[in-house]
């Protein structure tokens, strides 16, 4: 026989759900019957309940299911038409009956759709095959009392039906999610769920403005290095014009290269401030030469002009005192 899911952990049609590890299965164990629709053929009360079987191989799934096998009573007419329609598919689900022990209004135990108060603590006393099950994958649920007499969902104790779980953790997430204290579960998941979405949004904004960020910073640090190089290209190229005009020497060209370091612009004020060495020769007047190159050398010896002659005229120094020594100096 195929085997069949008798409860799981999904919401059933009363809008709640069974905590499977919770449930109590050691009473079933002794006595697994298998009942139709939690009662005989021809109808009844609780007390006139007979079997139509049994389940075996109970398993208790890593997902929470309940599965067995069942057994059907061969002897039985009624069990025997039940049988025929299961192995043909025609009937294919589970329902369960069971007496609730605890439930418990805990937001960790509710489930989106959730309307009542979720049933913690329970004994599983029978499972019956039927025809319309409460749970969408198997059960449904039927209640007994302390004297196994069925029970409606209004008169069992300390629930929590209507569409709000009303305690003071939700209260207290509905105003913190800026709703009013009696929001309904579907109202608080429906803003959670908003507000992930708005947390998303902001978390992809962030992360583009990051980089964006980080691609100007990129591109600034090209920028300014390219700034760099054009100076220290500039600053040769002021440095070495200074000393070919003059202007500076090998000393002071180092002493500069530290100023460009410290202050661009001081630096460049300062260098093109100097003046350009011009050679002493090309600024005497002409007409001063022309005298003292009429002067012979005893001339200028005797006027004291002969250290004129060299500072000012080198060459013509020179010249004079080959003509008057027949050497060169």
């Amino acid at each position: 026989m195929k085997r069949i899911v008798l409860t799981d952990e999904s919401l059933n049609s009363y809008g709640f759900w069974v905590l499977t590890s919770g449930m109590d299965l050691s009473a079933f164990l002794r006595n697994p019957v298998m009942l139709w629709n939690h009662n005989r053929s021809e109808g009844g009360t609780v007390n006139d309940q007979l079997p139509i079987g049994y389940w075996k191989d109970l398993r208790v799934e890593a997902d929470g299911s309940i599965t067995a096998e069942p057994v059907f009573d061969e002897t039985d007419e009624f069990a025997v038409k039940i049988k025929k329609k299961y192995e043909s598919g025609v009937l294919n689900a589970c329902s369960i009956g069971c007496r609730i022990l605890e439930w418990s209004e805990d937001p960790k135990f509710f489930k989106p759709g959730q309307t009542v108060a979720t049933a913690t603590k329970s004994v599983l006393l029978e499972a019956s095959i039927c025809d319309i099950p409460s749970n969408p994958n198997a059960t449904k649920v039927v209640f007994y009392n302390e004297n196994s007499e069925t029970i409606n969902l209004s008169d069992l104790p300390n629930m929590a039906i209507g569409p709000n779980i009303n305690n003071k953790m939700t209260k207290e997430i509905a105003l913190k999610l800026g709703l009013e204290e009696t929001a309904s579960p579907q109202a608080i998941l429906a803003a959670i769920v908003d507000l992930k979405s708005e947390n998303a949004s902001y978390e992809a904004t962030v992360q583009n403005l990051e980089l964006e960020n980080k691609q100007l910073k990129e591109r600034w640090k090209e920028i300014e290095e390219a700034k760099a190089e054009a100076q220290r290209q500039e600053v040769v190229s002021l440095l070495d014009e200074a000393v070919k005009t003059g202007r500076i020497d090998t000393k002071a060209r180092k002493q500069f290269e530290k100023l460009f370091e410290l202050d661009y612009e001081a630096a460049k004020a300062t260098l093109a401030a100097l003046q350009a060495r011009t050679p002493l020769k090309t600024t005497e007047p002409a007409s001063e030469a022309g005298d003292l190159a009429k002067m012979s050398w005893d001339e200028l010896d005797k006027s004291e002009r002969l250290i004129e002659l060299k500072t000012r005229f080198p060459e013509l120094y020179q010249q004079k005192f080959n003509e008057k020594f027949h050497k060169k100096h």
